[in-house]
């Protein structure tokens, strides 16, 4: 198993998390887990598809699902809009911001309504206020080491954003979001943003989505990526 010490969820959550995961056919240790849960308020237990043991052992344990998180991936060159796509992609543009005073102004925009198929926000233990929080905190983490921030508009009106890291030729979608209440669905924010980053050497472009999500799952699939990895997330709560 690997264990991560979330140290940084701390801020986000207000609680000592920590992330384990396990690799195809290994079988969790349950006396681990019962290490962990004297030392963390709250477990996240990623395990790769078709390892019924550990779902098995999962549920004795009293981990609940919560999501199954799914990898994909799209060659940068094969990114290319159908006829009616290109006609709808000329209403939206991107633009990419270096200054930390857009950043806060794209901060202060994120609210409670923006994530709601988020596992925090779904989570009844935190809810929509930690999971704006969490991604506040992600956004200017991820910023602040580099990522390409964008801010989305929508026939000259601003209406989401988008953060990416490129390593290595790989332009990884990080967060994504429309702002709330403001009446479009993510539709065709993420693609056409990414689009929007221009002179550089990118090959592929990679992100994870959770299958709570069902527009996002529609989206990228209209746009022909390939699944190349699932995982199942379980999580809990720690009561003492």
């Amino acid at each position: 198993m690997k264990i991560v010490d979330c140290i940084w969820e701390q801020a986000n959550l207000g609680c000592r998390v920590a992330e384990i995961s396990t690799e195809p056919n290994e079988i969790i240790l349950s006396n681990s887990l019962d290490e962990l849960e004297k030392e963390f308020d709250y477990l996240v237990l990623k395990c790769p598809i078709a390892c019924y043991h550990n779902y098995e052992i999962a549920t004795k344990k009293q981990y609940t699902f919560i999501e199954a998180q799914l990898s994909i991936q799209k060659k940068w060159k094969d990114w290319i809009f159908n006829p009616q796509d290109a006609r709808t992609a000329k209403y939206f543009s991107a633009v990419e911001i270096t200054s930390t005073t857009e950043l806060e102004e794209i901060l202060n925009k994120i609210d409670d309504r923006m994530y709601t198929t988020d596992r925090i926000c779904l989570d009844p233990a935190f809810g929509p206020a930690f999971s704006a929080n969490r991604y506040r905190n992600w956004t200017r983490t991820a910023f602040e080491q580099g990522a390409i921030l964008q801010k989305y508009y929508f026939r000259d009106k601003e209406i989401g954003y988008g953060v990416a890291k490129l390593e290595n030729q790989v332009l990884h979608g990080l967060i994504g979001g429309v702002y709330g209440g403001i009446g479009i669905g993510l539709g065709f924010i993420v693609p056409i943003g990414v689009r929007f980053i221009e002179n550089r050497n990118i090959e592929w472009f990679k992100t994870k989505i959770s299958a709570n999500n069902a527009p996002v799952l529609r989206l990228y699939n209209h746009f022909n990526f390939e699944i190349t990895d699932i995982e199942y997330v379980f999580v809990k709560h720690i009561q003492r």
